[in-house]
Formats: C-alpha cells, sequence, structure tokens
C-alpha cells in the first residue's frame, strides 16, 4: 500500500480522527525529516543544495521542519516569498521563480533581495531597466518535458515557462548593457516526471547554455522528483539518478569556481507520502453498476484526482487488515458530478461512520483546497513522535460564513 504502512499505524490515525474529527490533514514529522535526510545522503560530498518548493505544502509547520533540515525555499509567488521570510529570514536563500509577475511584485522582490527568477525576456528588460535591481536568475525552456500530466509538463517546447534556447545568449548580451549580472540558470521540466533520464538530459541542455553566461554563481536543476502513488509501482530510484546527475554535475564543476553550486527544489518528494487525508463515510449507496462511499471531504480539499486524474491509494482504517473484496468508487460532498476521488477500489466491506485514509496526500492536498460550495477548510495535524498536535484548526460552518461575510465587507 505505497508507503502507507511503513509510515502510519492504522489504529493511532483512528484515535487521531476520534480526537480531532474528521475531515482532517495528518503529517509524520519524521518521514518529512527522513526524506530531506535521504537526499541529502544521495548527493553527500557534491556541490549541491536542496530548495523546497513551498507550493507542494505551505503549512508554516511543514515549512519549519523543512528549514530545520537545512532546506531552501522555492517560491513562485510574492506571497510564497513573504510566508518563507517570516519562516527563514535569510533572503539569499529563497528562490523566486516569476511566472508573469507584476511590476508591483518585481519591485518587492528585488526590494527583498531574494534571488529572482526571470523566464521572460520583457520581464528580463524590466528588471534591468529598475535602478535597484544588481544581478537575478533565468529560467531556460530547455524542449524536453516531462510529467504525470500534460497539464504538469512544464519543458516542452510550447510551455509558457522559461525563454528560449536561442535567446540565452542575448540575455547575457543585454544584461551586459546594462552593466548587471545573470548569475543563475534555472530549468523545471515538469512534477512528477516518469523518465529520470529526460531530467539528466536537460541537466546536459542546461549546462549546455550556461556557457554564455559569464557571471553564473550557480545552476538549478528544478524539481519534480516522484513517488509511487500506486500500489506496486517502483518506487524512484534515488541513487541511481543521483549516480547519473554527480557526472554531469562533476564534470562542469571542475572548470568552476569552488564556490559554485547546483540547485535541486523537490516538492512532492518531502511531504506527499509523509501525509493523509482522513474522511469518514457518511453515504453508501448502491446504484445499480456502481456502489458509492459519500465521504464528508472532496475535490474542494483533494483537487488532484479531479484535475490531473491522479491516482491516491485509499485504505478503510475502521476495516484495517480485512479482505478487500468489494468494489466502490469514492464520491465527495461537493455538489458536482465529477466530485470523485477514487474509482472501482476493492475495499472490505464498508458501512457508514467507517473512516478511510487516502494516502500519499501530503503534497498538493491541502495547499490547493478552497472553500467551493462555501465549505470549511479541513483540520491539519502534526505528528510529532508520541504527540499529535493541530497546525491549523478546522473551522465551524459558522465561522466560515462569518469570516465570508467579513471579507466581502457584508
Amino acid at each position: 500500500m505505497t508507503a502507507f504502512n511503513k509510515i502510519f499505524d492504522a489504529a493511532r490515525l483512528t484515535r487521531i480522527a476520534g480526537k480531532f474529527g474528521t475531515p482532517a490533514y495528518v503529517y509524520d514529522e519524521q518521514a518529512i525529516r527522513n526524506q530531506c535526510n535521504n537526499l541529502k545522503s544521495a548527493f553527500e560530498g557534491m556541490p549541491v543544495r536542496f530548495l523546497y518548493a513551498v507550493k507542494a505544502n505551505d503549512n508554516p509547520h511543514i515549512l519549519k521542519i523543512i528549514h530545520e533540515e537545512g532546506m531552501g525555499y522555492d517560491t513562485v509567488s510574492y506571497e510564497e516569498v513573504l510566508l518563507g521570510l517570516r519562516i527563514k529570514p535569510d533572503p539569499r536563500q529563497i528562490f523566486y521563480t516569476e511566472n508573469n509577475m507584476t511590476d508591483q511584485e518585481m519591485e518587492a522582490a528585488i526590494r527583498s533581495g531574494v534571488i529572482l527568477n526571470i523566464g521572460s525576456l520583457t520581464r528580463l528588460k524590466s528588471f534591468l531597466e529598475h535602478p535597484g535591481s544588481h544581478e537575478c536568475s533565468i529560467r531556460l525552456n530547455p524542449g524536453i518535458g516531462d510529467g504525470h500530466h500534460d497539464k504538469v509538463d512544464t519543458g516542452n517546447r510550447d510551455s509558457k515557462f522559461g525563454i528560449r534556447k536561442d535567446l540565452i545568449s542575448g540575455c547575457a548580451s543585454m544584461a551586459a548593457s546594462y552593466g548587471k549580472k545573470i548569475v543563475g540558470l534555472h530549468l523545471h521540466i515538469g512534477s512528477g516526471i516518469r523518465k529520470p533520464e529526460n531530467l539528466i538530459s536537460a541537466m546536459g541542455v542546461l549546462i549546455e547554455y550556461a556557457q554564455y553566461l559569464p557571471d553564473l554563481r550557480f545552476i538549478n536543476f528544478g524539481g519534480g522528483m516522484p513517488i509511487p502513488y500506486r500500489e506496486g509501482a517502483e518506487p524512484f530510484d534515488l541513487s541511481t539518478f543521483a549516480k547519473l546527475a554527480e557526472k554531469v554535475i562533476r564534470n562542469d564543476y571542475r572548470n568552476r569556481d569552488s564556490s559554485f553550486r547546483y540547485y535541486f527544489e523537490p516538492g512532492r518528494w518531502f511531504t506527499a507520502q509523509a501525509g493523509v487525508l482522513l474522511t469518514r463515510v457518511n453515504t453508501v449507496k448502491d446504484q445499480g453498476n456502481v456502489t458509492y462511499l459519500g465521504t464528508d471531504t472532496g475535490f474542494h480539499h483533494i483537487l488532484r484526482p479531479v484535475l490531473y486524474d491522479a491516482y491516491h491509494a485509499v485504505v478503510n482504517l475502521s476495516r484495517h487488515g480485512e479482505t478487500g473484496d468489494k468494489l466502490y468508487t469514492i464520491a465527495g460532498n461537493i455538489c458536482e458530478s465529477g466530485d470523485i476521488l477514487a474509482t472501482d477500489r476493492k475495499l472490505p466491506e464498508t458501512s457508514e461512520g467507517d473512516l478511510l485514509a487516502i494516502c500519499d496526500a501530503g503534497a498538493y492536498g491541502m495547499s490547493m483546497a478552497s472553500h467551493y460550495n462555501r465549505r470549511a477548510l479541513p483540520a491539519e495535524i502534526l505528528i510529532t513522535g508520541g504527540s499529535e498536535s493541530v497546525i491549523r484548526r478546522r473551522m465551524s460552518a459558522e465561522e466560515t460564513v462569518d469570516r465570508h461575510l467579513a471579507d466581502t465587507g457584508f
């Protein structure tokens, strides 16, 4: 069952649900730290640093854990920059990849002192013309894409992200004409990559085009390290990937100053398997061809199954260990027929009141949640050793509506 049984205890999750209610995201702190240490160990001895993709899970308690493990932050909005600065005050450890940013966001980023990573020629020109700017990074479109879904393939030639390869040399000339420097070169081919060799190939492309940028201090190869969501799926071979990456890095590093650094920016790698979404079955409905388990959560809490056709394993915690011989489709409580979280899953015979765990939900779960149908957000619980703590409380229905009215000035 993916990594669920290695990380979580069914009885403990059941107690947590009884104590804190459902729906609730539950994260295991030690599992997050273990993933951080696994990554650091794989690249030990190399001039490599890591940035955590904040968008994967931006709960400040999670960010603090990852900061304590020595990771910087990969941010993609000025709001994420501000959040990162509250947790990790050193702006040079925050990498801000802009995406159609406004002039106001650029101005704020320059003032903050974070590393701004620019993905278009027009924005680069605006940055270089700004009297307060000095240096930046630029994002290359390598023409090599990958990802668990077309919607997260960000490196293909026609992607909205990055600067075309044939324009990179012109970027260096433009910066020089303003007396400013491009100190970083970046790419990101996609999220949850399916073929690690694609990232290795893209790394080679990035290093090839780095020759046009004489002031480089770092190269950022992006993220995309996957986790196995399906039962029986092979895990990402981190050891083999690190060995292949080391060859590329070492070959380039021998021509660099000793202070030169290479970055990776994983997100789901750190947190996905460390989180589950607990939900209670409140309806069992036999529709003839399909038997639905209606739950107290939905795609407003976990969007990935609807947005990406993503698969998440489901465990009936109330009947953990029993044989799964009944076929169910798990439905949410949102008023849309597309609110289906899992289809045709074999589970033990399930009754109303049973507790389900939606597995591998620690990344791109709560950070993509919404108040659609004006529903409340789930609670977030952190397991730390033998204790559990609420790291985001669940608002009541009354509080949710009161907040909405206050925010709209009604």
